[in-house]
């Protein structure tokens, strides 16, 4: 596999083990990690669970393809699951496709997007969340592509496909539990404590960000 990505132009670096990761990992942050979850020495969902708030993507590549595997990997972080055998052409377009999902929004030269709601600051090319106080948020790479999707478009229902959707790339989980889980991670995050959620269930479709949302153009530098 690490033959067939080098090939296609991608710099590649192999672990041997969760400790062999971890070392690697300690010296150069990849752009993208691709993780199996049974490793000799651990499992890889630790590896997940320490990568998720990090701005590296992550793809599982497991002989387990469990609902519950998946909808596991999702909680701890990961951006995609696939489940082996895998053809390396599949692998490499899901890699390019991942990277380019987490390319800032913006480029050099034109406007970035912020968007101000209840006294949070989403920033959508740092791709970071500040609250009330100025402090940064941890949102693992997925809970910050559902915060961009729901603050883009305040008061719109999001069927649980379309939220899969713009967060996959495609649809790799069909449980919707997967993006119940997500969004329940997401509110724990940012909903203030003894007052409605932000985000409001709409029974039978999926979700909307129930409060108002104002975007600021910032030009990017």
């Amino acid at each position: 596999m690490a033959l067939y990505l080098r090939s296609e132009g991608m710099d590649v670096q192999e672990a041997q083990n969760l400790a062999d990761a971890g070392r690697k990992l300690s010296r150069d942050k990849p752009d993208v990690a691709v993780v199996d979850i049974m490793l000799g020495d651990g499992s890889g969902f630790d590896l997940i669970k320490s990568l998720s708030s990090s701005g590296v993507g992550i793809i599982v590549v497991s002989a387990r393809g469990s609902a519950l595997d998946r909808v596991l990997g999702l909680e701890l972080g990961a951006d995609d699951y696939v489940t082996k055998p895998v053809e390396p052409r599949e692998l490499a377009l899901r890699i390019r496709k991942l990277h380019a999902r987490m390319a800032p929004a913006g480029a050099p030269g034109r406007d970035r997007g912020v968007y101000e709601f209840a006294g949070f600051e989403l920033d959508t090319v740092s791709q970071t969340l500040r609250d009330a106080q100025g402090h940064s948020v941890e949102l693992t790479g997925a809970q910050f592509r559902l915060l961009e999707l729901l603050a883009q478009s305040p008061n719109r229902v999001f069927e649980r496909d379309a939220i899969a959707e713009h967060i996959h790339g495609r649809q790799w989980i069909a449980e919707g539990r997967a993006v119940d889980v997500l969004v329940s991670k997401l509110r724990s995050k940012i909903d203030p404590p003894n007052a409605p959620s932000l985000i409001r269930s709409v029974r039978g479709v999926g979700y909307l960000f129930a409060t108002e949302v104002r975007r600021k153009s910032v030009r990017a530098e």
